[in-house]
């Protein structure tokens, strides 16, 4: 997400000064990289079983540990997008230029983000993590009650682990991730006959 909005910046900056074209370049690159990084073999943050991105812990030992916390950070490549006319290709041909070169000579990346060459509603491209079916998967888990959604908005642990807390050994301690349960504080008001307005917390 953060490669994307300094990418974005940059190109906005390349149309007073295109020196700017090449660091949006080098952004993009960046991009991928990550996306090259949350999928490496061995290291793979999306898990097949439980679709949903999770942490993973790579010890000195060389052992890696899928730590199942279904928490916000789960959805984070939800907020990985953008979107990029025609236009702008267009008009920057050394930043379009390093791109396909980039594209061309790194299929392995390229593959790795959303639908890229497929041109959306005036001649858009997409630049997203995420492919159909994992958007897809990670919003059902993001709209569900039972997980992230709630009455005051998303929820930044699932509602899964109140019934199902994580719980990781190291170093013969043990460690757990769960929800406990609070009551909700409301603001109330009272109007009094005086027409003044008392507030304050039950």
């Amino acid at each position: 997400m953060f490669t994307l909005n300094m990418l974005r910046m940059s190109l906005e900056l390349a149309k007073e000064n295109p020196t700017y074209q090449s660091l949006a370049t080098k952004f993009f690159e960046h991009f991928l990289y990550i996306a090259g990084a949350m999928t490496k073999e061995g290291l793979d943050l999306w898990d097949e079983q439980d679709e949903f991105f999770y942490d993973v812990l790579h010890t000195p030992d060389n052992k890696r540990t899928t730590m199942r916390i279904r928490s916000m950070v789960g959805l984070i490549p939800l907020f990985a997008v953008e979107v990029l006319d025609q236009e702008l290709f267009d008009s920057m041909p050394e930043f379009t230029s390093r791109l396909q070169w980039f594209l061309k000579n790194r299929p392995d990346l390229a593959n790795l983000i959303s639908r890229w060459n497929e041109k959306g509603k005036g001649e858009r491209h997409l630049l997203s993590l995420l492919r159909g079916h994992r958007m897809k998967r990670l919003l059902r888990r993001m709209l569900d009650e039972r997980e992230f959604l709630s009455e005051y908005g998303i929820r930044a642990l699932s509602r899964h682990h109140l019934d199902n807390p994580y719980k990781f050994y190291a170093n013969g301690s043990e460690f757990s991730v769960n929800i406990l349960q609070g009551r909700a504080i409301r603001p109330c008001s009272e109007v009094i006959p005086t027409g003044e307005v008392q507030s304050g917390f039950p």
